[in-house]
């Protein structure tokens, strides 16, 4: 289907939006173009490893260009084609940012099944617990719920591994006492992702100094949920969102000053979901039937410039909400958010809790 399409667009067979994509941002954002030789290496080594980039024309183009000069007239060959990549991504973008009622019961699915995964997970967790062992009770969710697969390699980062951002190894055999784990996990159902992050203490506690982090990143999403309606632009999401932590930061003594925020919140705070757990879209104004996550975080590494007794502390918490006229609905509800709730939620049985022994007999 996708070779029939590519035929009747006039596309050619080789085609990669993602590629395309990362060519396209030289020209949305001029600063990057000091970048080029990282970009270029990037798809040398891409195109020894794979035979999909070795044999894309425009990898081949992108690895012989040299600086700023020959990008824009790689740009400008792409432009005067009779098929137009630019317009091309313009419209997917813009087809995929807006879900359909069909897509929009395939999505509240794949949610509420991360969401339970979540949930079945603050019960099972135990301090002894392997990262594997947590993520396992998750997958385990995922395909009782239906879910064919996962959406993205999931993480499970105990203690400091959830400073890793994209820590995917969760291979640390002992989540350890009085530790937190941050789980980004979410579900695909019939091609559609989910993506949620919770983040809960190992003895179904939190620490004083755990609540004071994690209900910064509660605040900060809370602030997000009062502004996501249509008409509000990304931009305006995430000041919103890191002026919350930043101030909280500042209050506990961690940072000095307001503007040091990306030392301990480095990432964006919210990205299209769909089709792909990072879908196409426009990043300017919400509009309604859009779904984008919400996702404020902070990661205090060891050696961090801080009181010692906040190192190793990383809390994210990841919602998904449909954008309505209004208002937003929040998605993955059933995953509980707040202190409180996950603390109850820790104290209930799962159904794994006498696993290991049943096995042994």
């Amino acid at each position: 289907m996708v070779k029939i399409f590519k035929n009747k667009s006039a596309i050619s067979e080789d085609f990669d939006d993602e590629v395309l994509g990362d060519l396209m941002s030289l020209r949305q954002y001029p600063k990057l173009l000091a970048s080029i030789p990282r970009l270029t290496s990037y798809y040398k080594a891409m195109a020894e490893k794979s035979e999909r980039y070795k044999k894309n024309s425009l990898v081949t183009k992108i690895i012989q260009v040299k600086d700023s000069a020959e990008v824009t007239k790689l740009l400008a060959e792409m432009d005067a084609m009779k098929y137009n990549p630019a317009l091309y991504s313009l419209y997917t973008k813009q087809l995929r940012q807006i879900k359909t009622a069909e897509e929009l019961v395939l999505m509240r699915k794949t949610i509420e099944i991360s969401a339970l995964a979540h949930r079945e997970a603050m019960k099972a967790i135990k301090p002894d617990m392997s990262e594997l062992e947590l993520q396992g009770v998750q997958e385990f969710i995922h395909k009782k719920l239906g879910a064919e697969y996962v959406g993205y390699p999931s993480i499970a980062g105990a203690g400091a591994n959830g400073c890793v951002l994209h820590y995917i190894e969760n291979n640390a055999t002992s989540i350890g006492n009085n530790k937190m784990i941050l789980m980004d996990i979410g579900a695909e159902y019939h091609g559609y992702s989910a993506d949620i992050t919770r983040t809960f203490p190992s003895n179904g506690k939190f620490t004083p100094e755990q609540k004071q982090i994690y209900d910064i990143v509660i605040d900060a999403q809370e602030a997000v949920f009062k502004i996501c309606k249509e008409g509000t632009s990304f931009e305006e999401i995430e000041k919103a969102a890191r002026d919350v932590v930043a101030k909280g930061l500042v209050k506990l003594g961690i940072l000095k000053d307001e503007s040091e925020s990306r030392t301990y919140f480095p990432h964006g705070c919210s990205h299209f979901l769909g089709l792909d757990v990072h879908d196409k879209g426009i990043y300017d104004k919400l509009l309604e039937n859009m779904i984008v996550t919400v996702e404020p975080g902070i990661y205090i590494p060891e050696g961090s410039k801080c009181d010692k007794k906040w190192w190793g502390i990383a809390v994210r918490v990841e919602d998904d909400v449909l954008i309505k006229k209004d208002k937003l609905e929040i998605l993955s509800s059933s995953a509980p958010r707040k202190t409180e709730d996950v603390e109850k939620v820790a104290a209930q049985k799962s159904f794994v809790d006498n696993l290991s022994a049943d096995l042994k007999k």
